[in-house]
C-alpha cells in the first residue's frame, strides 16, 4: 500500500512538472484578466507578435490558408530546403506588410495577410531567379515586395474576382523579363553542350506531387512539399485533397502532352495546377460541380502552363503563377453561369464553405 501511495504521488509530481510548463506557454498567449500580478506585455512586444501574426498568415494566404500556424509550417519547410529563400520570403512578407501598413492600406486586408503574401513571393523568386549577389538579391526583394501592396490596391478597383497573384507577377516578370534568368550563357557554343542524360527514376515521379506543390515557393523539393501538405492539411483536409489532387492531375497532363520526364519531377507541370485546384475548393461550396471544375481547371491550368513556359523560354523568363491566375481566373466566371456551382458566402475550406 505504501508502494503504491510512493507511486502515485511520484505520477502525481511528474505530471505537474509536465503541465508547469504548458500552463506557463498558454498563459503567454493568452492572459487571464485576473492575473493583475502577471507583467503586461510593452507596446513594441504587442505590435511585434500582430507584425510576426500578419506575416505568418501572409505566408499561408500564398495557399490561401488563413492561419498563422499554417504559415509558420510552411516557412519551416522552406527553411528545410532552402534558408537563404526562406528568409528572402520572411523579409518579402515584412516589407509588403510594413508597406502596408505604413500606407494606411485596409486593415481588416491587412490582418488577414491579403496585403502580405504578394511580396512572400516576391522573395521567393528572387531567391532562385534573381542576382547573384546577396546584397543585390536582397535589395530586389525590398524594392519588388514594398510595390505589391501598391499594386494590388490597384487591381483591387478595377477587379470583379479575387486578385490571385496577379501583383506577384506583374511586378517580377517586370525584372525577370529584362534579366532573362533563364536564356544561356551568351559564350555558351550549341556545338559545346552535350546532351543532359535524364536520371530520373520511378521515386521521383510517385512523389512528384509534393515535389510540385513545393513549386508554388519556388522550391524543388518533395520533402518541403510534404511540410506544405502537412500545414494545408492542419488547415483544411479538404483543401489538402485538393491540392495533391491538382498536382496529380497537372503532372499527368503534362505527361499526356509528352512533357519531358526530369520537368516532371521538378514539379513544375503540378504547381500551377494545385493552386487552381485549391482556389476552387476555397471559393466554391464543396460539391461534385466543384470538385469536377477543380479536377477540369487543373488540366486546363497545364495546358496553359505548357503555352506560357514556350512563350516565357523564348524570353528567357518562368511563367510563374500567371498560368494559374489566367485558367483560375475563367473558372471564377465559368462558376457563374452553373447552377450546380454555389460560391462560397465566408470563403474558407471545402469543409466550412457554406452557400
Amino acid at each position: 500500500m505504501a508502494m503504491h501511495l510512493r507511486r502515485l504521488g511520484h505520477n502525481r509530481k511528474l505530471a505537474s512538472n509536465v503541465a508547469r510548463p504548458i500552463e506557463l506557454w498558454s498563459r503567454s498567449f493568452a492572459a487571464s484578466p485576473k492575473d493583475d500580478d502577471e507583467p503586461k506585455p510593452s507596446q513594441i512586444q504587442l505590435q511585434a507578435q500582430e507584425m510576426l501574426d500578419i506575416c505568418s498568415r501572409g505566408v499561408g494566404q500564398v495557399i490561401f490558408l488563413n492561419s498563422p500556424t499554417s504559415g509558420a509550417v510552411i516557412l519551416g519547410g522552406l527553411a528545410i530546403s532552402s534558408p537563404y529563400l526562406a528568409g528572402l520570403g520572411a523579409l518579402g512578407a515584412i516589407t509588403a506588410t510594413g508597406t502596408a501598413k505604413l500606407a494606411g492600406m485596409d486593415n481588416g486586408m491587412l490582418k488577414d495577410g491579403l496585403w502580405t503574401y504578394n511580396g512572400c513571393l516576391v522573395g521567393c523568386a528572387a531567391a532562385v531567379f534573381g542576382p547573384a549577389s546577396v546584397l543585390a538579391c536582397t535589395t530586389s526583394t525590398i524594392v519588388g515586395a514594398a510595390a505589391t501592396p501598391f499594386v494590388s490596391a490597384t487591381l483591387k478597383e478595377i477587379m470583379i474576382m479575387p486578385q490571385w497573384t496577379y501583383s506577384f507577377n506583374a511586378v517580377a516578370l517586370t525584372s525577370l523579363l529584362r534579366t532573362r534568368p533563364l536564356l544561356p550563357p551568351p559564350e555558351t557554343s550549341t556545338e559545346a553542350v552535350e546532351p543532359i542524360v535524364s536520371t530520373v527514376g520511378m521515386g521521383d515521379i510517385l512523389v512528384a506531387p509534393f515535389t510540385g506543390i513545393s513549386q508554388i515557393f519556388v522550391v524543388e523539393s518533395a520533402l518541403s512539399g510534404g511540410i506544405i501538405w502537412y500545414g494545408i492539411g492542419m488547415y483544411s483536409p479538404g483543401l489538402a485533397g485538393h491540392a495533391l489532387m491538382g498536382s496529380a492531375i497537372g503532372m499527368l497532363s503534362g505527361a499526356l502532352m509528352g512533357a519531358d520526364a526530369s520537368e516532371l519531377a521538378m514539379g513544375l507541370w503540378g504547381y500551377n495546377s494545385a493552386l487552381t485546384s485549391m482556389a476552387v475548393g476555397v471559393f466554391f461550396v464543396h460539391s461534385i460541380p466543384a470538385v469536377a471544375l477543380s479536377a477540369f481547371g487543373a488540366a486546363a491550368t497545364a495546358s496553359v502552363f505548357g503555352a506560357m513556359k514556350t512563350i516565357g523560354g523564348i524570353y528567357g523568363a518562368p511563367a510563374l503563377t500567371l498560368p494559374f491566375c489566367t485558367t483560375v481566373s475563367a473558372c471564377y466566371l465559368f462558376g457563374k453561369q452553373v447552377k450546380g456551382l454555389e460560391f462560397a458566402s465566408a470563403p474558407h475550406s471545402p469543409e466550412k464553405n457554406k452557400p
